[in-house]
């Protein structure tokens, strides 16, 4: 029986606050506001609003000095794997979908999906785990090695470094900063209640002080549907091409092809090259490459900051603020460098094979850009 009135003095007798959780499919939704924060009292109190509760959780970290190592899988090799690294533990547990948890003493750690992407493995030092007894969705959650008893004789998580420097985000740039961390997770959220508990544990950890329920469930709500409209660009390598851009080059779609790759291969204070041998890569011929490149050049799209010498290609930037900045950090102008003695009238560019951002260092013959 999993009746949460009938638990709750259990684990509070061990030093836990729960509070009551619905679990709907994959979904785990905590019944009560500031969860994460319950103590003894506010869990007391909610074991006499939800008695009936058949799921219940508690909040992980620095609170209740759990840190649980969740298996994604129903596979006990993962699981074996997963503690030969990080270290045995004596509380192991089935979740009601029959996956695996090793739990651990907290040290520091924090939330961390997937932290070796290889592996269906997490490591939870904040948010919350819910709690055995439970009924899940398959079947109650259990405890399978150890017992309750055994809270307090838990192991360090081994072979793990904790994030116990992390920037605690102070009043002014809180809702900024939630909402770009909701932005990065989502894509490891497979729902909304994850991506809510992952910006209720941000919330709780790394804002000083912590912004209400409310401006949580709005972050969180922006980023998801950002997400699922296509339009979350966090963690991902692009290019980012304006309007006016994309139209002044509409009709030349191997300027904007080449623009396009430049930028989501460089960030804004790269160097870079744009090497003959760039053609092949592209699919191109090289004289539309070299086209290209100078019609780029000629529109201010980026400018050269070291012209081409024999067997070294040309080297370039992102057009500079016109703040002073290029003078200041010693960077030559390429209107104002002279080309060298017997390059002049003339563009040489090196004709890389395969590969681009790396100068040759050996002779190589001289080629007219087109």
């Amino acid at each position: 029986m999993s009746r949460f009135a009938d638990w709750q003095p259990v684990y509070a007798a061990h030093g836990l606050a729960t509070f009551p959780v619905r679990i709907e499919g994959r979904n785990k939704k905590p019944m009560a506001k500031n969860y994460l924060r319950a103590g003894r009292p506010y869990s007391d109190r909610l074991a006499k609003l939800f008695p009936d509760a058949d799921a219940f959780g508690f909040a992980l970290g620095a609170r209740t000095k759990i840190t649980v190592l969740d298996c994604d899988s129903d596979d006990d090799r993962i699981l074996a794997d997963a503690m030969a690294r990080h270290g045995q533990t004596p509380l192991i547990v089935r979740s009601g979908s029959g996956n695996y948890q090793a739990w651990y003493r907290h040290n520091g750690e924090r939330r961390h999906i997937r932290p070796d992407p290889r592996l269906p493995v997490d490591i939870l030092g904040g948010g919350f785990v819910v709690a055995p007894p439970s009924r899940g969705t398959k079947s109650n959650y259990q405890i399978i090695a150890g017992t309750l008893d055994d809270l307090d004789r838990l192991p360090l998580l081994q072979n793990f470094v904790a994030e116990t420097n992390a920037e605690v985000v102070s009043a002014g740039r809180r809702n900024n900063a939630l909402w770009e961390h909701c932005m990065r997770q989502c894509r490891s959220c497979d729902d909304f209640a994850t991506l809510l508990d992952v910006a209720e544990t941000f919330n709780s950890h790394s804002l000083n002080p912590p912004l209400s329920a409310d401006e949580v469930l709005k972050a969180a709500r922006s980023a998801w549907s950002a997400t699922e409209r296509g339009q979350n660009r966090f963690g991902q390598i692009g290019a980012f091409l304006a309007l006016e851009e994309t139209l002044e080059m509409s009709g030349d779609p191997h300027l904007l092809t080449l623009l396009a790759w430049l930028r989501a291969q460089n960030s804004p204070t790269a160097k870079f090259l744009i090497a003959d041998g760039l053609a092949t890569r592209l699919g191109w011929s090289l004289p539309q490459l070299r086209r290209c490149r100078k019609a780029l050049l000629e529109m201010g799209k980026y400018e050269m900051i070291r012209p081409p010498v024999r067997g070294c290609a040309a080297l370039y930037r992102w057009p500079q603020s016109g703040n002073g900045l290029s003078k200041s950090v010693g960077h030559a102008i390429a209107d104002r460098q002279p080309y060298p003695k017997g390059c002049r009238g003339s563009v040489i560019e090196d004709s890389l094979s395969i590969s681009i951002g790396h100068c040759q260092t050996g002779s190589a013959p001289s080629r007219r850009a087109a």
